[in-house]
């Protein structure tokens, strides 16, 4: 017995590291389909340098690790780098890690076929999410073409995925009740009035559009449950800027930048780890 639970501590361990791995390759990936995204760039073709233009070769392509040896600077020109790069690498990584490791303290096998199929299944709604949120932080925007992708998954896969004893995982096909595909009407429904009345001014369309896929892969009551913590981490990330803003205002204002308080925020990104954190702590305040 003792000798059996060794085993599946290990092989769950390996999993959990080869996910880092993977979700490092993917960051990698992502990013370069959120720099390309509506610039009518295709992803086929080698990767460049954006400063010079030169292919890198396969020894600047590893993620992370080319940053690092690198100093951060291309090593063909010199130019620097942007940091970007490594956020989408390290995003990416933890997201996948904290998939693959969300039935860790259950002691549950991660190697049966139905929590590998789920997190098969996260992995893709969560590369889309990656993507929404690298392409928002940019650009201030989130493309239509993404929301939808992510609610169509979102709702295909509530007929096969769902939370079973505090884990998602798949269940096989199933029929879930009305108010479960009523979710992705319900909860973005209050932001679409708020949008309307504000002409756009108070929200834009682009959040409540994501909270549709939101609706359908959670339901009613983790959906509101992720709209709620979404406000909670977007208020502790505001007070955050409050207090350095406090803090460096002199600075930044001695080096001609403007008050940090003054920069646009985008939602996206505390919608999307709210969805995780629901998705990998089982979260509801109902």
């Amino acid at each position: 017995m003792i000798l059996e639970v060794l085993i599946i501590t290990s092989m769950n361990s390996i999993l959990i590291v080869v996910a880092a791995l993977f979700g490092l390759l993917m960051g990698s990936f992502l990013n370069v389909v959120a720099l390309r995204f509506n610039t009518g760039k295709s992803l086929g073709g080698r990767s460049q340098c954006f400063s010079c233009g030169h292919v890198l070769g396969w020894q600047d392509l590893f993620p992370v690790f080319s940053f690092l040896f690198q100093k951060g600077r291309c090593r063909y020109c010199h130019s620097k780098i942007s940091l970007d790069n490594i956020y989408a690498e390290l995003i990416t990584a933890l997201f996948f890690t904290l998939i693959m490791a969300r039935g860790l303290f259950l002691d549950i096998n991660f190697l049966t076929p139905s929590y590998l199929t789920s997190t098969l299944f996260l992995f893709i709604i969560f590369s889309l999410l990656i993507v929404v949120l690298l392409y928002d932080m940019r650009h201030k925007i989130i493309p239509d073409t993404l929301s939808l992708s992510f609610g169509l998954f979102a709702l295909l896969g509530s007929f096969f995925f769902g939370f079973d004893q505090g884990v998602f995982t798949y269940l096989g096909f199933h029929v879930r009740e009305l108010n479960h595909f009523l979710a992705g009407v319900i909860i973005p429904l209050p932001f679409v009035i708020l949008w309307l009345i504000s002409k756009g001014q108070w929200i834009g369309l682009g959040d409540p559009k994501l909270m549709v896929g939101m609706g359908f892969l959670f339901g009613v009551k983790q959906g509101v449950s992720a709209i709620f913590l979404s406000f909670w981490i977007g208020a502790l990330f505001a007070l955050g800027l409050v207090i350095i803003n406090k803090i460096f205002k002199k600075t930044l204002l001695r080096r001609g930048k403007k008050s940090i308080m003054k920069t646009e925020i985008p939602f996206a990104p505390f919608l999307i780890i709210a969805t995780l954190v629901t998705t990998v702590c089982n979260f509801t305040i109902i």
